[in-house]
């Protein structure tokens, strides 16, 4: 199935699948899964959108598009000021995205989950994220700083954003709060169909590991600290 650089007049209908296996703080971290209907085709998600949600069994309407800076008014967070201001938000964003897939460790992946959410981090949502992060308790919260300051530090430096794509809540369904991640699993402009045989494979594997409560469970996850 192609998918065109812009597809605000045909987004895609997507299912949530799975919240992941890292809970820390009151949240879940990266990845998630979510199935795109018309292909069947399961893709990962990393959240970089700590002030919108996405609940199982929650169906939204995203577009999926490289990222890039052209794209970035399309963006969630596109109609901020400054287009370039924002691209560089995005560019962090990704940086600690790669470094928390690259990460062996959970509670380093928890530290580049947390700092990614505080790029965009609006005023109504930082007491949920400040209590979750204290939650955690230890070193947790300068960690946090650190890898928040080394991603911008990361993109002074000349790092650009290889391999992602953004599903991005269809404008429509903003106003429903939904979240922004971004994907390695679409590349380019295009969205595979996968075989049937590793449709029922990955579905046989996703079955154990279906959850039923909101991704961001109210619930504390291990204590790192």
């Amino acid at each position: 199935m192609g998918v065109s650089g812009s597809m605000q007049a045909n987004p895609l209908t997507l299912d949530w699948v799975s919240s992941g296996n890292n809970p820390v703080g009151y949240y879940y971290v990266s990845p998630y899964t979510a199935e795109i209907q018309s292909s069947r085709q399961l893709i990962t998600l990393y959240c970089i959108d700590f002030n919108h949600e996405v609940a199982p069994p929650w169906q939204w309407q995203a577009d999926i598009r490289p990222l890039n800076l052209a794209d970035v008014p399309s963006l969630q967070y596109g109609n901020l000021p400054n287009t370039n201001s924002t691209w560089v938000k995005y560019e962090a964003a990704a940086w600690l995205i790669t470094q928390l897939t690259q990460s062996a460790s959970k509670y380093q992946q928890a530290v580049d989950q947390y700092a990614a959410w505080d790029i965009f981090l609006d005023t109504g949502h930082v007491s949920a994220y400040d209590s979750s992060v204290a939650a955690v308790g230890g070193s947790f919260a300068g960690d946090i700083m650190g890898a928040y300051n080394n991603a911008f530090k990361a993109v002074q430096n000349g790092y650009a954003p290889d391999g992602w794509s953004v599903v991005s809540p269809d404008p429509d369904q903003r106003a429903d709060s939904t979240q922004e991640f971004l994907t390695p699993d679409v590349g380019g402009n295009t969205v595979a169909t996968p075989e049937p045989v590793s449709i029922l494979l990955l579905g046989t594997v996703l079955l154990g590991v279906v959850a039923l409560a909101r991704w961001r469970l109210k619930r504390h996850g291990a204590d790192y600290s």
